[in-house]
């Protein structure tokens, strides 16, 4: 199967399970807060914890998502980052992921890593 057919679960879990211990099921944590977090997957580096989400939308991702997983990554006190994984980003949403310590990566970017780390 050629990589732009595979969906965006399938992708995230070929470019980080490369590296890095790369759980792909639906973790569910209780924040500081109380409030219960559920997170797509998990990426496990050297004891350090970061939360997944992953955004199969048709449109671009909005702020809204990414300031959600800033908040999980803020409130559950094991997780120190968070990776958010959509079909589309914008300038704007990368730049302010950035900000808050959330990588973005749309599907295209997605591609692109996994072509330069395997061919």
């Amino acid at each position: 199967m050629d990589l732009v057919d595979k969906n965006l679960r399938e992708l995230a879990k070929t470019l980080f399970s490369a590296n890095y211990r790369y759980i792909d099921e639906e973790q569910t944590f209780r924040g500081k807060s109380k409030k219960i977090w559920k997170f797509d997957a998990l990426i496990l580096d050297n004891g350090g914890k970061f939360g997944v989400f992953i955004r199969d939308w048709k449109r671009e991702i909005s702020i809204t998502q990414i300031r959600q997983l800033h908040k999980a990554c803020k409130d559950v006190e094991d997780i120190e980052g968070g990776v958010m994984i959509c079909s589309k980003s914008s300038e704007f949403s990368e730049k302010y992921g950035k900000n808050n310590g959330i990588q973005v990566l749309d599907r295209g970017q997605l591609i692109s890593k996994l072509r330069m780390q395997f061919y």
